[in-house]
């Protein structure tokens, strides 16, 4: 029994050593932890000054790509054209669309002919949303939608076309009139009437002035204009295909308000699904269609004429003329605005320029000679003039690419 205890007093001794930590080893232990407490602190400091270097790298090109301005260009392709001053041009995709007296052609960014699409009619004209584009015959009776591959589908209409849009599903209307009433007829983008048609009696309803339908071609918002009391006025109403089944004509929302200011509208536009715009003649409305069948206005009286009107896909952009007192001269304003109705930019530009067009965070604007590009915040990149004159410009592939039609031949420019 004395041997059992012994025995196992000589192997608690044992496992104690084994637990104890000579002198030695704890210092070789604390010199470990502390070099790997140095290492990682060093390894932290390395991937610190890392993001340092990247982050202030990537302000600096922001900087640099917000700040610099431009002082010529250099031409990346140019071709001929035939019919180019007669001709319509619009952008469609990565390229643009010369609309010509029989048929349209498609150029690509590169320069390259694409398609080219024959028709017949007396006055084309065109409407695009993202990669469809709607050629039409104003006054006319023939329509032909088209993408970026050519073309999809044609249609005839009964009656003479007064104006026509498109969605960016394809989705085509057109509004045509006889002489009693308009009529709203719907395409699918091969060219197939739907069994949607909208009849509105002249004399009632009014003039459908301008139309626009939704990105997602289930919505359309018309300006009607009619004379009451020897005064025009306007109506802008909202269609609904899906949400407005149910009612009457299918109409979500009718806005009256304008007859009180006598005032006509003669612009609509859907910015996205979820906003639309009216322009008229002393006032802008904003429209929320987040609730299709509640919608919501918004109106921003404008002392001034207004003489453009120009946007993108959340930006609505228009320039009016001030009148001085006193003989003195008038300035132009160029306000922008965001989907809400509240001003993002407001200043004088030249009083000379014809055409305006956002591209990105740019505002374009151009005249028969001359251009000035600047940011939407109001810094100029780039002002020039151009000798051989200005035609057409819009957008091209990049913030610093630029199509342009002058003197009878359609070139690719690129700021340097």
């Amino acid at each position: 029994m004395a041997n059992d205890t012994n025995i196992s007093r000589e192997a608690k001794k044992k496992q104690l050593r084994r637990q104890v930590i000579s002198s030695d080893e704890l210092k070789k232990n604390k010199d470990y932890q502390r070099k790997r407490k140095q290492k990682q602190l060093h390894n932290w400091m390395l991937i610190l000054g890392s993001i340092a270097i990247i982050a202030v790298v990537v302000l600096g090109v922001y900087i640099y790509g917000t700040m610099r301005t431009y002082k010529t260009f250099g031409v990346e392709w140019e071709q001929d054209l035939i019919g180019a001053d007669a001709s319509r041009f619009v952008r469609l995709e990565k390229g643009v669309v010369q609309l010509g007296g029989d048929g349209a052609t498609y150029y690509s960014d590169a320069g390259e002919t694409v398609w080219s699409v024959p028709y017949d009619m007396r006055q084309p004209y065109a409407a695009v949303q993202d990669g469809f584009l709607v050629i039409y015959d104003k006054r006319g009776q023939s329509l032909i939608i088209c993408d970026g591959t050519g073309e999809k589908g044609r249609a005839d209409t009964t009656y003479p076309i007064t104006c026509a849009d498109i969605s960016s599903q394809g989705v085509a209307i057109a509004v045509t009139e006889d002489r009693e009433s308009s009529y709203i007829s719907y395409f699918d983008s091969e060219g197939n009437k739907l069994e949607i048609d909208i009849k509105s009696p002249l004399a009632t309803q009014g003039y459908p002035a301008s139309v626009s339908i939704s990105p997602n071609g289930q919505q359309l918002m018309v300006s009607y204009t009619s004379i009451t009391g020897g005064k025009g006025t306007s109506e802008v109403v909202f269609y609904d295909f899906e949400m407005g089944k149910d009612v009457p004509n299918r109409v979500v929302g009718a806005f009256q308000n304008y007859a009180e200011s006598d005032t006509i509208i003669p612009f609509v536009q859907y910015l996205t699904d979820q906003c639309g715009v009216a322009v008229g003649d002393n006032m802008i409305s904003f429209f929320s269609t987040k609730n299709r069948v509640n919608i919501e206005q918004t109106n921003v009286e404008i002392d001034d004429e207004i003489q453009k009107v120009f946007y993108d896909e959340s930006r609505l952009g228009v320039v009016v003329k001030e009148n001085k007192e006193n003989g003195e001269t008038a300035e132009w304003i160029l306000r922008l605005y965001d989907s809400s109705g509240t001003v993002e930019l407001e200043e004088m530009i030249p009083d000379n320029m014809e055409e305006i067009f956002i591209q990105g965070d740019r505002i374009v604007m151009y005249e028969p000679s001359s251009c000035v590009i600047q940011t939407d915040g109001g810094r100029i990149r780039y002002e020039n003039t151009f000798e051989n004159g200005i035609t057409k410009m819009l957008p091209g592939g990049s913030d610093r690419e630029y199509i342009i039609v002058s003197d009878g031949k359609i070139k690719k420019i690129r700021l340097k």
